[in-house]
């Protein structure tokens, strides 16, 4: 942040002011990470809902599903530190502890605040108080749940490319003012110097910032 307020004004308290807005960062990356860490849980969730329904299908009960659904987790991600893994480890242990199950999964809907989850635990609440077919109202809903996630992980890297054409945009804004400013020499000067060119330099970075702001929001659109 300090390189682009000594790119724009080429003053140092004005760097040292652009500078501080350096300590959002970290707060900016660990939405981007938390953000991260949800959608490849969301793609693990649908994998527990395809085993899951299958082995209410099978006839188990949905104690035992869990069961044989954590051993398959297990094999298909190895890693113990998977979030899939874990969180289906915590519902087992619960379970042994004869906790509902209904409360179980709203914890865990709660805790992994995804919107798929908190629609399973909510249908599956319900099914169990109204004592419809649990197996097939399950099953249904868990396919439905999973080509939702399917068309979202679709959508997610269609837009890849565009996301990765946004910040070389935006890069290659600010280094090209940072270009005219280091070749142009004594031309451009007076855009530092003065109260007119100060403002117009002010307003250029306003401008550009707005631009990556938006661009960042339509890239980041929820469905």
């Amino acid at each position: 942040m300090a390189f682009i307020g000594w790119i724009f004004y080429r003053n140092v308290a004005i760097s040292t002011i652009c500078s501080l807005l350096g300590l959002l960062y970290p707060k900016i990356k660990r939405k981007k990470l938390i953000e991260k860490r949800r959608n490849v849980l969301r793609l693990q969730f649908k994998d527990l809902l395809y085993y899951l329904g299958a082995a209410l299908t099978a006839g188990m009960s949905v104690e035992k599903a869990f069961f044989h659904v954590y051993g398959t987790l297990q094999n298909l991600y190895p890693d113990k530190r998977s979030d899939i893994v874990i969180e289906t480890y915590i519902i087992l242990k619960r379970l042994q502890m004869n906790e509902n199950i209904e409360s179980i999964l709203k914890d865990f809907a709660t805790r992994s605040g995804i919107e798929e989850i908190h629609h399973f635990a909510d249908v599956f609440s319900v099914c169990k108080r109204s004592g419809g077919n649990l197996v097939e109202i399950i099953s249904t809903t868990s396919r439905m749940i999973g080509e939702r996630i399917e068309i979202k992980q679709e959508i997610e890297t269609s837009l890849t490319s565009k996301k990765q054409e946004q910040r070389i945009l935006s890069i290659s804004s600010i280094a090209m003012v940072a270009f005219i400013s280091a070749m142009s020499g004594d031309f451009i000067e007076p855009m530092f110097v003065t109260a007119s060119g100060r403002v117009v330099m002010t307003v250029a970075l306003v401008m550009l910032i707005c631009g990556i702001l938006l661009s960042n929001k339509i890239m980041n659109i929820k469905f």
